[in-house]
């Protein structure tokens, strides 16, 4: 009796216990725009965090695939939905249906989990309704090789917990839309690496901000879109419906991946927070 109690409790309590099936995760790592290079060990790396960590991960390896030939086909409904989450490091227009981008909209809103990793933010220009689920889209990227210190908003978050008040780190961090893309105003929040025009702004007020780059202990003198006391989100989460997103603009480098054991924890704790794994 007192066994069954226990379980009960940690149940109640938002913990796993020996006896729950692991979660299924979906990772799509499809490149319509550009292929980056460390979406083979994201794959990997991502399986291995889910042996450890309470969810099976299945992969598609859609960064293989001719970005001119991408193949979603096998994306139906019945497919989806054996699913706990999607993971989505992937970018472009992807040739959706629109049966296909409203059923993966649905899935989140019903209960699911979305994770989107670096270039993800740059998937489904020509769909609103993923910018709005994601928390936003890609306007610029920092130059690579940007040494930023990130400042941790939320110490108490899975995915950030381990990271003490601040996080230094050499990747490629983005900036986001901040408004839809006005005719008026033709330069201003559109995509500047292939000119999609972004069709909503990111705003702090619809989002939980984990992360975000602390120019008060940056070094500046090489960044012209930077500003001195500036909002730049850079990992976020986000209540969709019934559903969770977790989104980290990190993850541009091979070897994060494979090398960076807190970068692999900030993601895997992500996974596990949207997944419901951890509260």
């Amino acid at each position: 009796m007192k066994r069954a109690l226990i379980i009960v409790v940690l149940a109640v309590a938002g913990f796993s216990t020996s006896a729950q099936a692991p979660k299924k995760l979906l990772f799509l790592t499809h490149a319509a725009l550009y292929k980056h290079t460390s979406l083979g060990p994201a794959e990997k790396a991502v399986i291995e965090l889910g042996k450890a960590g309470g969810f099976d991960v299945t992969t598609v390896e859609g960064y293989k695939q001719d970005s001119k030939q991408l193949d979603f086909s096998f994306l139906t409904p019945e497919y989806l939905n054996q699913f706990d989450g999607v993971m989505m490091m992937t970018n472009g227009n992807l040739p959706f249906t629109d049966a296909q981008k409203k059923n993966l909209v649905d899935f989140v809103r019903g209960g699911k989990a979305l994770i989107g990793a670096h270039c993800a933010s740059l998937t489904f220009y020509n769909y609103p309704a993923f910018g709005e689920m994601l928390g936003g889209y890609f306007n610029r990227n920092l130059p690579q090789g940007t040494i930023a210190v990130l400042k941790v908003e939320d110490s108490r978050h899975p995915a950030t917990k381990m990271l003490g008040a601040s996080w230094p780190l050499v990747d490629e961090f983005y900036l986001f839309g901040t408004a839809p893309w006005d005719e008026a105003r033709p330069d201003e929040n559109i995509d500047v690496l292939f000119k999609n025009k972004i069709p909503m702004g990111f705003s702090r007020d619809k989002v939980h901000v984990l992360l975000s780059l602390d120019t008060e202990r940056m070094d500046l003198t090489k960044q012209p879109h930077l500003k001195r006391g500036g909002d730049y989100p850079q990992a976020w989460t986000k209540e969709v419906g019934n559903g969770r997103t977790f989104y980290t603009s990190l993850g541009h480098r091979d070897d994060i991946w494979s090398n960076d054991p807190v970068f692999r924890a900030h993601i895997a704790g992500g996974i596990r927070w949207a997944l419901g794994l951890e509260q």
